[in-house]
């Protein structure tokens, strides 16, 4: 047997030691705790009207990049049965621990909503991050929904129908409306009966998208629509921001000039189809409609040259503005699991995965810097300017709102009430439901 020098005796002993050193450490050996699967629990579960591949755009990716959100689901809904839905869910306990909306039905289910503190998210920091316009989900008690996507109130053009009369661009202001696009392109018969519109203007129950016009041009006209007191709703819709004229009588007015035969306006009635199948059909020249329905247009008529523009404003106009809808993700107090389901929100809602949901639902991105950052899709661009300049108001709810500003305007229409009337008694009606 060889002999091992010192120097080698010390060496061969080191190795061993280290050598058994690593075997414990092996053997002892635990993986680190992920620490994204203890914050999301077991499931957390997402309610929501918009198609089940808009999430998944979004979902499967993370699925691939982090175990933890396997755990995470999207279930779409029908818009029809969302409310009784939610509403059994959450009386059987099963319901969702997060739900997608728009604004407009924020305050029908604020009860129901655990809202962000501003200890923890200052109203500074989320109007650093978020445009505008959304923060109609900053309530007086924290932020009720974290901002995701906006779809604006766009004006749709069939280049074909402007260019014959000659026209070369749409109309960028009302008097542009009023006093070029109306005598130019409306057509009646010998009985005034309408062959083809300008605009579907007038009516309300064949205007696809007639409440987001009428909160356009309450929002133009200046009105301080509708505000939280301490305790209370703030219903001013007829009331002026610098306290001069009566905003929702004055879009009532111009609103309905449009339906009424005796006014020169006179270019759309109940007669006519749904003002959306209207334009696709090239029966109409202007149809105003929210941005993501540009690529559902181009798809129903391929042969459609139409294009897209921001609506009009008022010729004396400092401030531009148009109606949007807002769409947020919102924690609900029944979450059995919050602490998973606000780790969820705070993914979702950051700006590159909100940019990708957006996108997907061919809307407009809600935080500042994807704003900023532009957009070079054809119908795009359009959008993002819209909602730069666009805001949302504090409605009850979106079907009893709808039903009390047709009857309001089925009543100037039918003279059973001057718009003065018929708008004061709109008012009424809706301070009852809030």
């Amino acid at each position: 047997m060889m002999k091992l020098r010192p120097f080698e005796l010390v060496l061969v002993t080191i190795f061993g030691l280290l050598a058994l050193v690593a075997l414990a450490m092996i053997s002892t050996y635990k993986p680190p705790v992920d620490e994204t699967t203890q914050a999301l629990g077991d499931s957390v579960v997402i309610w929501g009207t918009v198609p089940n591949e808009t999430f998944q755009q979004v979902l499967i990716p993370l699925k691939e990049q982090i175990e933890a959100y396997r755990a995470v689901s999207y279930v779409e809904k029908d818009a029809r049965s969302f409310d009784s839905e939610l509403l059994n869910a959450l009386a059987e306990n099963r319901g969702p621990d997060i739900i997608f909306i728009p604004h407009e039905k924020l305050l029908e289910n604020r009860s129901k909503i655990q809202p962000v503190s501003y200890e923890s998210f200052p109203l500074r920091d989320f109007q650093n991050l978020y445009i505008d316009g959304a923060e109609i989900f900053a309530l007086r008690d924290g932020v009720y929904a974290y901002p995701v996507a906006i779809d604006p109130l766009v004006m749709y053009y069939n280049r074909d129908l402007l260019a014959t009369k000659n026209i070369i661009n749409p109309p960028a202001t009302w008097e542009g409306v009023v006093n070029d696009i109306i005598p130019a392109l409306v057509e009646r018969d010998y009985n005034r009966s309408i062959l083809r519109s300008p605009l579907a203007f007038g009516e309300y129950r064949n205007v696809n998208n007639s409440f987001a016009i009428m909160s356009m041009l309450l929002l133009q006209g200046g009105s301080a629509m509708v505000s939280e007191g301490d305790g209370k709703y703030l219903i001013n819709l007829n009331m002026s921001i610098n306290r001069a004229g009566l905003p929702f009588e004055n879009a009532l007015t111009f609103y309905t000039n449009f339906a009424s035969p005796s006014n020169p306006l006179y270019s759309w009635n109940r007669a006519l189809g749904l003002d959306r199948d209207e334009f696709v059909s090239e029966r109409l020249v202007l149809y105003f409609g929210k941005g993501s329905e540009a690529r559902q247009l181009a798809a129903q008529n391929p042969n459609l040259n139409f294009d897209i523009a921001e609506v009009p404003q008022g010729a004396q106009s400092t401030v531009r503005r148009t109606y949007a809808s807002f769409y947020g993700l919102a924690l609900l107090k029944s979450s059995p699991n919050k602490a998973g389901a606000f780790t969820v929100l705070q993914t979702l809602g950051a700006a590159d995965k909100s940019q990708v949901i957006a996108d997907a639902l061919n809307m407009a991105p809600a935080h500042r810097t994807n704003l900023n950052a532009g957009s070079n899709d054809q119908y795009g661009r359009i959008a993002y300017q819209s909602s730069i300049v666009a805001r949302g108001w504090l409605s009850p709810s979106p079907a009893r709102t709808n039903e009390i500003f047709g009857q309001m305007v089925d009543d100037v229409l039918s003279n059973r009430a001057r718009p003065s009337q018929s708008a004061n008694d709109a008012v009424s009606r809706l301070s009852e439901l809030y």
